[in-house]
């Protein structure tokens, strides 16, 4: 019998949503990006949609997290933990307020979470967003940024470069 390989289908580089609810937060963002890719499970919440990709987070992204926590202690930043953290609860059991993954859960539809961290460098807003296009149901990762000072900045030269391919891995991982 022939092995039958799985692919994921395509992350893409997409536009920000209109229809999110950070939509006005995107006008004063420093940073911002927005990758989409087809939902083959509709009924799944966003919520699901953000567990699965942060268990999909590869091992690389994951010491990349670590090494990243370990530097910016030296400079009196959060560590916020790793991508996979906190998510091993049913997604109906999440509250806004409740910690998931590295995040703090802000706001929740049936269509779109919004998740956040504060930091006195910056502050980090993601939307995970289901949506139909073309009559094909489609989800989308949007990650924004707002920096409060130079560290912030400086920060946001490495994370910004690298940040969309750890997007994109923990999407093509989740395989929903």
């Amino acid at each position: 019998m022939d092995e039958v390989t799985l692919t994921a289908p395509p992350v893409i580089a997409g536009v920000f949503p209109a229809q999110s609810q950070l939509a006005a937060w995107r006008e004063t963002a420093t940073f911002h990006d927005t990758f989409e890719v087809a939902l083959s499970e509709p009924g799944l919440t966003p919520i699901e949609i953000f567990q699965r990709a942060s268990r999909a987070t590869p091992g690389w992204a994951a010491r990349l997290m670590a090494i990243r926590n370990r530097a910016v202690r030296l400079a009196g930043l959060k560590d916020v933990g790793a991508l996979a953290e906190r998510v091993d609860r049913p997604a109906a059991d999440y509250r806004v307020g409740d910690q998931l993954g590295i995040f703090t859960l802000l706001a929740s539809t049936d269509d779109e979470i919004v998740l956040g961290i504060d930091d006195h460098h910056l502050d980090v807003r993601v939307s995970v967003l289901k949506f139909v296009r073309d009559g094909a149901p489609r989800y989308a990762f949007s990650t924004l940024v707002r920096t409060h000072n130079l560290l912030g900045r400086l920060y946001m030269i490495p994370v910004g470069r690298i940040h969309p391919v750890i997007v994109r891995a923990l999407m093509r991982g989740a395989r929903v």
